[in-house]
């Protein structure tokens, strides 16, 4: 888990510039960790995508969540990244047989085999000793998404929050936001 701390100093500069109330701060607080939340999973998701080489980002969007913490008036926020391992079909690019099972990319996942289910050719592997059950065969991805999500998403996280953290002040001071 990461954890990250937003300077006081700044934010008390920034709601002195423009004559924030106690609870404008708080406000503004609030929907600007909300905010910033909303921006790094955008960034986590597009960038995941072409990092990881996935056909679209649905099989992200399912696995990178929000959520407050603190109660109502939303101290912070959690943003948690499910990194199981992700079916060959979420990926772009074509499997091929081999002698073994079959090969996509650089790995090759042994035992492997081709069919059809649902009218949608694909990759399974068998899960038991019989023929059936077969499942899809997956690729890992979590050292490759926490190194990306740690390396390139997490990098900006006090930009992109004072950012927000200054548009949320002015528009509850100059313009009234929020009552």
């Amino acid at each position: 888990m990461l954890a990250f701390d937003i300077d006081d100093r700044k934010m008390e500069q920034i709601a002195t510039e423009f004559a924030a109330t106690p609870k404008q701060i708080e406000q503004a607080y609030g929907r600007a960790m909300k905010r910033t939340a909303g921006t790094l999973r955008r960034l986590a998701t597009s960038g995941l995508k072409s990092e990881l080489g996935l056909r679209n980002t649905q099989a992200l969007r399912r696995r990178i969540k929000e959520y407050r913490v603190g109660g109502r008036s939303g101290k912070g926020v959690k943003i948690w990244f499910g990194a199981n391992d992700l079916p060959i079909s979420a990926f772009k690019g074509r499997p091929q047989r081999t002698g073994s099972g079959i090969r996509f990319g650089d790995t090759v996942i042994h035992g492997a085999f081709f069919a059809k289910r649902g009218g949608k050719r694909g990759v399974y592997k068998r899960v038991g000793d019989k023929a059936f059950p077969i499942a899809e065969a997956k690729m890992p991805v979590a050292d490759r998404i926490m190194t990306f999500v740690e390396d390139e998403v997490f990098v900006d996280l006090d930009a992109i929050f004072f950012k927000n953290f200054a548009a949320e002040i002015r528009a509850r001071t100059i313009f009234g936001v929020g009552g």
